[in-house]
């Protein structure tokens, strides 16, 4: 392993002692979003704050937050029964208010992957009528589905987990606060999760007999002030430059995986990153969040609207850190960063812990809040299972705790939080934070970038055929790619490096938006997935639909004002680095 003498003091430095610290006390609480147990959990982070002398600022944000409470299904035919439920944040709560109908069973298959938890479906897939039916369908309660069920006549859904556990989760696609253009976009029709036993033995009655049954959901939803604890290390050259570190401090039930673990390491970088502070180029930006469970990452993106010109100006990168360091969690195989940090990563994750690793491209999920602001980003999730110890245990895909099926359950507690990768997963991750802060030439390579952009282009150029022409845009990526070369030789070869960085930022400020976002900088698209390329990814919907229709001429509208955004944002990006 290569590792310089600021990372190696950083790594022996990891205290275990305060690592557990946290865990325990975090095992006795609940911290959901708005309660007296999160304030109790913020309250002890600050007094480790204080006794270390860090400064740090407490934000007190109104969230827009959705708290479960009560879930009930009692089966009345063909025969009588009781379903043990839960219901998902800002699903419709009918209150005292029980609700009766027929069951019909919608076939949207389980996760395969953690890709497909946040997978869609769209109408023409449901051949059944669905007016005034309850849907029973497979999957975690993600937005994705729900819409589509609503728009059939669904009176009410209930998705199956895939195994015994009951998963909590949440089911509005609206990212953070809602805004005047999508505060109609909550979910329209109550929403229930019941475990893989129960909705089997469902199935298997709707073979043969029509299913009947009522159900209740209950759940409190406003504006609610939680705490938010902001830390700036300031670093000795360039202050007002930072890398944004940062992890969700609400959970499910006591949250050990989900997180935890990611606060003990947050709080313990915090204290080894302010004793090395002489030592940092850049500062690091240090913030716990309020509202990822219930308020769809509510804490980070009322910090992205309200810091937005900061991070605009200043933030040169930003890193999730949630759930680091579960039981069995030992691969690096199963990362997620952007393309332009992809041999950077690799190459710190060897160098620092001895791992090889893997990143695909992050999905539109966790605390990624500031994609529309365009900063590169890498890791969410660290560590994981690997895929044949998974296999062997027969666990399915979920979206964290390092893939133990233990995530957003009762069975996420201290038995899934492992010490020693704990402390390997801040290594990794200190590694990282500081090579970026501390860097001459920021490590970030957009030549990755828009060969993963060329890469794409190809693909829709096979799906369009002869009914959309991509030939422009591919024309100017290459220009862009041979620009981009150049730009990055020069870079190697100067002594000063103060404009080569300030150009990469602003690339990133034109090209991470056009990878991951539709709607525009400062805004926050849906919480659903997001093809690259977005603009011009309903084009694989072009093939077999007849040319005289409609919704044809709609299409090439859509790819047409696409592909103008795309191709000026290149050639923007072209201008940045040939000047």
């Amino acid at each position: 392993m290569v590792i310089n003498q600021l990372e190696k003091q950083l790594s022996d430095e990891i205290s275990t002692e305060n690592l557990k610290s946290v865990l325990n006390r975090f095992s006795t609480l609940v911290r959901e979003s708005g309660s007296e147990d999160e304030r109790i959990a913020f309250r002890f982070l600050q007094n480790q704050l204080e006794e270390w002398k860090i400064p740090y600022t407490l934000h007190k944000p109104k969230l827009y937050i959705s708290i479960p409470k009560q879930a009930e299904i009692k089966l009345l035919a063909p025969h009588e029964g009781v379903i043990k439920a839960k219901t998902p944040s800002f699903s419709v709560s009918t209150g005292s208010e029980l609700k009766s109908g027929e069951i019909v069973y919608v076939p949207t298959h389980q996760a395969k992957s953690m890709n497909d938890i946040f997978g869609v479906i769209k109408t023409n897939q449901i051949e059944q009528d669905l007016s005034g039916k309850i849907v029973l369908t497979e999957g975690f309660p993600m937005p994705g589905k729900l819409p589509y069920f609503t728009e059939l006549g669904a009176i009410g859904a209930i998705f199956i987990s895939p195994g015994h556990n009951i998963h909590d989760g949440i089911c509005t696609p609206i990212w953070g606060a809602p805004d005047l253009d999508n505060m109609n976009n909550e979910p329209k029709i109550p929403v229930l999760a019941i475990n893989q036993e129960d909705g089997k033995h469902l199935q298997t009655l709707l073979k043969d007999q029509q299913v009947n049954l009522q159900f209740r959901t209950q759940l409190d939803k406003g504006w609610i002030e939680c705490p938010l604890i902001d830390i700036m290390i300031q670093g000795t050259e360039e202050p007002e430059k930072y890398l944004l570190l940062h992890g969700h401090v609400d959970s499910w039930s006591v949250g050990i995986g989900d997180n935890a673990t990611g606060d003990a390491a947050l709080l313990e970088m915090a204290r080894l990153l302010h004793n090395h502070r002489n030592q940092l180029r850049r500062s690091v930006r240090i913030a716990l969040w309020p509202g990822h469970s219930t308020g769809r990452y509510a804490g980070s993106t009322w910090f992205a609207d309200q810091f937005g010109i900061s991070l605009e100006k200043n933030c040169i990168a930003q890193v999730n850190c949630d759930s680091p360091g579960c039981r069995w969690a030992t691969s690096y195989q199963y990362l997620e960063w952007m393309s332009e940090a992809n041999e950077f990563c690799v190459e710190t994750i060897k160098e620092s812990i001895g791992e090889e690793a893997k990143g695909v491209r992050p999905l539109r999920s966790g605390d990624y809040s500031f994609d529309n602001i365009g900063i590169t980003s890498f890791l969410m999730l660290s560590s994981s299972m690997p895929e044949e110890l998974a296999d062997e245990k027969g666990y399915y895909p979920v979206g964290g705790c390092g893939g133990n099926i233990a995530w957003h359950t009762e069975d996420d507690v201290m038995e899934i939080a492992d010490i020693d990768i704990l402390k390997k997963d801040i290594t990794m991750y200190l590694a990282a934070v500081t090579r970026v802060v501390n860097a001459k030439l920021l490590p970030f390579k957009f030549t990755d970038t828009v060969t993963e952009f060329i890469e794409t282009i190809k693909q829709y150029q096979g799906f369009a055929g002869t009914d959309f022409d991509f030939s422009e845009m591919l024309d100017e990526a290459t220009r862009l790619q041979e620009d981009l070369q150049l730009f990055y030789q020069r870079a190697s070869l100067a002594n000063e490096f103060t404009e080569f960085n300030e150009k990469i930022v602003i690339l990133a400020r034109i090209l991470v938006p056009i990878n991951y976002t539709r709607v525009g900088k400062f805004r926050h698209d849906p919480a659903q997935a997001i093809s690259p390329l977005p603009d011009i990814a309903p084009v694989v919907e072009l093939q077999g639909i007849d040319k005289d229709s409609h919704y044809y001429h709609v299409l090439q509208t859509h790819l047409r004002r696409g592909s103008n955004r795309i191709i000026w944002s290149f050639l923007q990006a072209r201008e940045v680095v040939n000047t």
